[in-house]
C-alpha cells in the first residue's frame, strides 16, 4: 500500500497534526519550528563552516584557529588545533569537514590536513591540487568537494563538484545518465556559494548536493552514482541571477555584494532527517541585510512533505547549516554579512515525521 505521511510540528508547546504536505487551508493553521538561540561569548570573525558533535560546536575561525564551543553556554572550551605553518598545524582555517572517524581542515596554506576524531594529526597534502569553496564531505577513502581542481591533476579540467581520493586522485562529476530529467547545463555545471548550497552525507552512505541557483537537488548513492534529480518547490524561491552580482574589489564592493545577495532567496546545504527525508533551510529577504528563514522537507525522491515552515526567531545576514548529524538542525548566524559583533547558534526543534499504512 502507498504510505501516507503524518507530520508533527512542535511549536510553543502545541503539537499540530498534519496530513500530506500540511494542514489544509481551511484549518487556518500556521505551523512553524521553534529555535533556541545561544550567543557565543566570543564572536567569530566570519562564519563559513561548523561541525556539531554532542554539545560541542567546532568552528573554524580564520583569526582564532579551530575553536571548540559549548553549545549550552556559548563559551569557548579550547582551541582545538595548534596555529602555525609546520606539519599538522593550521594557519587561518577556512573549511572543516568530519566523517568516518576523521576530520579534514583546509587552511590558508592551501593544505588539506587530516586528523582523527580526537584531532590527533594523521597526514596532510602539501601544495595546492584542489581548493574547496564549501564544507567537504569526508568518507573513509575519499572526500566529495565543491571547488576547483588544478588542470594538471588526474581528471583534468576545472570541475566544480568532484571526488578527491586519499591517494590524491581527483575524479570530476560532470557526466550524468542521459535518462536523468536534468537540463544539459545543470548536468555539466554546478554552483555553490560561501553560505548557500552544498553537500550532505546520507545515512545509507550516499550523499546529496543542492545548487542554490535553481534549488536543484542531486542525490548520489554510496558509489557516487547519481540516482535522483529534482527541484525544490518553495513558492517564495526565485532563482537568483548570479551573473548580475556586483564584483568585489574593495570594502565598498563587498557591501554592495552583501546587499545584493541578501535581497535574493538563498537555499542552504541539505539536512538529512532519516533514511528517506531531506530538509532545506531557505533564506527569504526580510529588510536591509537580513533574512528570515523557512524549512522545507522532501522525500529523497523529491516528493514534498512540508514546505515553507517558518523557523521562528531566526533572522540573520549570514547563516550557515552546521554539520550536526542526521535528524538534527543547528544554525550559526551573524546579524550582518560583514564581520559581526555577535555570533548566534540556534538549535531548531525539527518536525517528527512518521510513515503509516
Amino acid at each position: 500500500m502507498r504510505h501516507a505521511l503524518r507530520v508533527v510540528v512542535v511549536c510553543a508547546g502545541v503539537a499540530l497534526l498534519c496530513a500530506g504536505v500540511l494542514a489544509s487551508p481551511a484549518d487556518k493553521v500556521e505551523p512553524s519550528c521553534a529555535a533556541r538561540p545561544v550567543s557565543l561569548e566570543s564572536p567569530a570573525y566570519m562564519i563559513v563552516d561548523a561541525v556539531v558533535r554532542g554539545d560541542r560546536l567546532l568552528l573554524p575561525d580564520y583569526t582564532k584557529g579551530l575553536r571548540e564551543v559549548d553549545l549550552r553556554t556559548g563559551k569557548d572550551l579550547r582551541s582545538v588545533l595548534p596555529m602555525g605553518t609546520q606539519q599538522g598545524e593550521v594557519s587561518g582555517p577556512q573549511h572543516l569537514g568530519c566523517g568516518s572517524g576523521r576530520c579534514v581542515v583546509f587552511g590558508d596554506r592551501y593544505f588539506w590536513v587530516y586528523y582523527d576524531s580526537s584531532f590527533r594529526f594523521l597526514h596532510e597534502y602539501p601544495g595546492m591540487k584542489s581548493v574547496t569553496s564549501g564544507q567537504p564531505l569526508v568518507f573513509p577513502d575519499r572526500m566529495v568537494i565543491y571547488g576547483i581542481a588544478s588542470p594538471d591533476v588526474s581528471g583534468g579540467g576545472t570541475p566544480y563538484l568532484f571526488i578527491q581520493y586519499d591517494d590524491g586522485e581527483i575524479v570530476p562529476l560532470q557526466e550524468y545518465p542521459a535518462s536523468m530529467p536534468v537540463t544539459e547545463t545543470v548536468k555539466r555545471i554546478h554552483f555553490q556559494g560561501i553560505t548557500t548550497g552544498g553537500l550532505a552525507a546520507l545515512p545509507d552512505g550516499g550523499w546529496a548536493f543542492v545548487d542554490p541557483r535553481s534549488y536543484a537537488v542531486f542525490v548520489f548513492d554510496k558509489n557516487d552514482r547519481l540516482t535522483k534529480a529534482w527541484r525544490g518547490t518553495n513558492p517564495r524561491f526565485r532563482a537568483p541571477n548570479w551573473g548580475a552580482s556586483p564584483e568585489v574589489h574593495d570594502d565598498s564592493g563587498r557591501q554592495r555584494y552583501s546587499q545584493w545577495q541578501l535581497a535574493q532567496p538563498l537555499v542552504k546545504r541539505p539536512v538529512p532527517l532519516g533514511d528517506d527525508l531531506l530538509a532545506f533551510v531557505v533564506g527569504i529577504p526580510d529588510g536591509p541585510l537580513l533574512q528570515r528563514h523557512e524549512l522545507d522537507i522532501y522525500k529523497t525522491n523529491g516528493e514534498p512533505v512540508a514546505v515553507g515552515l517558518p523557523i521562528e526567531g531566526v533572522r540573520a545576514g549570514r547563516l550557515i547549516i552546521a554539520d550536526a548529524g542526521a535528524g538534527r538542525l543547528v544554525l550559526v548566524g551573524q546579524q550582518t554579512w560583514e564581520p559581526s559583533t555577535t555570533t548566534t547558534v540556534w538549535q531548531v526543534e525539527l518536525p517528527t515525521v512518521e510513515s503509516t499504512q
